[in-house]
């Protein structure tokens, strides 16, 4: 099956969605308003318009504010499986409803991907539930992104699982891949790396036990599933590809970048001014914007070099339509003018994004690129400590922890060195930061170190850092990075200038190249929990590749797929809860703990 084919039918998983929302909309008949959680719009958006909507019975549409205009309209509330959201949905009918009457069936709150069980006690202990207030499920399909791209949109899937350790969104996995299946196929080689991948394979295999697809074949010859802590190091290093650095810098909801342009001077928490981004308004879209498509996964160097001369070229164009004849002019007007207007919108967005990554980043980029070749390199630890306390006196505590969690994670931090960074952290930011040791051994960041018993027991292991060990069996590190082609790329390290190639891109390499299981297996196991099966699929039959990352996948991690397909003739469609960066990392890291 060629590209396109395969693609369109990704595509339709968006006509699912509406199915599913359709049924909920249409459930009561008569006038409806829908009140949407703003997080929620971008993603209905790909979903769905506003005329869908009309269509369906919705009258009016209102984002989820404090303050709501009183309607005698049913009202549809659309939010995520959020507690804290949801206390507010109730709290805002409750502010609707006259103690003495309580109307039935005019509220119907729809949670994205599933009405959680906590909030049915809760309507309880108002007296709301059933009644007054219907709960509804939606779990909508992968949303398709860009090409290669499919999405879930739940946020904090991330947080959830890997800092609460609460495990009630997961079956949403298994359910969006199982729906997958029912278009595509299932594939008969699957590799799981990581405790909740293979969760979600064993919730897979019961929803296939129930009923099974009708689709002998499949499109993919491979599912790999991997949580996204088996490699941290890929969301915690500076990315060096445009797009990666766009989401490092910029909030990317859903394919889409719109940051306005903000008159009013804003200030971090220690009353220091922030630095005011450029205001672009960008859809990472490749089907859509031919620029982007063109530098999205370049290195970023070379991204200012070719925007600068497609500049020169649109200049050149409106220099020579000023001497046409009237003819040539009005063809050109005609057909061309529209086009030029429209790449010049997006050239002068794409240069506004690259300026705000230059200041942004200009001023530490290259002692922060040096550091990192260092950590990765293993080399200079007590140099890299003393860098990483520098960093305090940025104001950047995204920047001191991304960090922090990279020296945890591989040159492995002493407990005492994380605490005393912690305090000088807590000195700088607020003590409300306080269980941030907690959420690190959460994470699994650090193991406290052992009482001397355990020590004298595992005496032999003092100098065995595990990290080194699994990376360089897979051969993720090169040896010397400065010589990696940034420019023309042929290795997949390229996405952090030469110095790492995410675990990704080498488990995919591994089975693209056929290498025994055994040998797969022998390399894999030290990151976690490994399941393989081989359903007489291996070696693979085709080389299109179906990648689920539990927990986020980066755009870094993207391009060097991106790469790796291009090196291989091989198609990889990548799917996970959402695009996310180190700094969403960070941002679970200082959630405080649920009360």
């Amino acid at each position: 099956m060629d590209d396109d084919a395969l693609y369109k039918k990704i595509s339709s998983l968006s006509e699912i969605s509406k199915t599913q929302l359709s049924k909920v909309l249409n459930f009561l008949p008569g006038a409806k308003d829908i009140i949407i959680e703003p997080e929620v719009i971008r993603p209905l958006e790909r979903i769905c318009g506003v005329s869908w909507l009309k269509n369906n019975g919705i009258e009016k549409i209102f984002k989820l504010e404090s303050n709501l205009p009183k309607r005698d309209n049913t009202q549809f509330y659309l939010i995520y499986s959020d507690t804290s959201t949801f206390k507010r949905v109730i709290n805002l009918i409750q502010s609707q409803i006259e103690p003495e009457e309580k109307p039935k069936g005019k509220y119907h709150v729809i949670c994205i991907p599933k009405a959680l069980y906590l909030y049915e006690q809760l309507l309880e202990e108002f007296g709301l539930y059933e009644d007054v207030v219907k709960l509804y499920s939606l779990q909508w399909q992968p949303i398709h992104i860009d090409r290669g791209i499919l999405s879930l949109e739940i946020p904090y899937m991330f947080r959830n699982l890997f800092v609460h350790q609460d495990l009630s969104l997961l079956p949403a996995y298994a359910k969006s891949l199982w729906y997958l299946y029912f278009i595509t196929g299932k594939p008969k080689f699957t590799l799981a790396l990581g405790q909740h991948a293979n969760n979600i394979l064993k919730h897979l295999d019961m929803l296939h036990e129930d009923k099974e697809s009708d689709k002998v074949d499949s499109n993919f010859s491979c599912l790999v599933l991997l949580d996204r802590t088996t490699d941290y190091v890929s969301t915690l290093l500076t990315p060096r590809t445009y797009t990666a650095l766009l989401k490092d810098i910029y909030k990317v909801k859903c394919g889409v970048c719109d940051e306005k342009d903000v008159e009013v001077e804003t200030y971090d928490e220690k009353f220091n001014l922030n630095l005011k981004k450029n205001p672009v308004q960008l859809n990472f879209d490749s089907r859509q914007d031919r620029i982007y498509n063109n530098i999205k996964n370049r290195y970023f160097t070379e991204v200012t070099s070719i925007l600068s001369s497609l500049t020169k070229q649109l200049r050149s164009e409106k220099d020579s339509s000023k001497d046409m004849a009237l003819d040539d002019l009005k063809r050109y007007v005609k057909t061309q003018l529209k086009e030029v207007t429209s790449k010049k919108t997006l050239i002068a967005n794409h240069l506004s994004a690259a300026e705000t990554i230059i200041n942004v980043m200009g001023h530490r980029f290259e002692k922060q690129q040096e550091v990192e070749e260092y950590i990765m390199q293993n080399k200079n630890k007590g140099r890299n400590y003393t860098y990483l306390e520098e960093t305090l006196y940025e104001n950047d505590k995204f920047l001191s922890l991304r960090l922090l969690c990279l020296l945890c994670v591989t040159q492995k931090l002493s407990e005492s060195d994380i605490k005393n960074f912690i305090t000088k952290f807590c000195q700088e930011f607020g003590y409300n930061y306080g269980f941030l040791y907690n959420n690190l051994l959460k994470m699994e960041f650090f193991t406290p170190e052992p009482t001397l018993q355990g020590k004298l027991t595992k005496l032999s292991n003092i100098f065995v850092n595990n990290f080194y060990i699994n990376a360089n069996k897979l051969k993720q590190i090169p040896t010397q990075p400065e010589n990696v082609d940034v420019k023309s790329p042929t290795c997949m390290s390229y996405v952090f200038g030469g110095c790492y190639i995410p675990l990704i891109g080498q488990i995919l390499s591994l089975i693209l190249s056929s290498t025994p299981l055994k040998e797969i297996e022998t390399k894999l196991e030290a990151f976690g929990p490994l399941t393989i099966l081989n359903n007489c699929g291996y070696p693979l039959s085709s080389r299109v590749i179906l990648v689920c990352v539990v927990g986020g996948i980066t755009y870094a991690e993207v391009a060097a797929c991106n790469l790796l397909e291009s090196l291989t003739g091989s198609k990889i469609i990548v799917i996970s809860d959402q695009i996310i960066s180190g700094n969403d990392i960070v941002e679970s890291l200082i959630h405080s703990p649920i009360a």
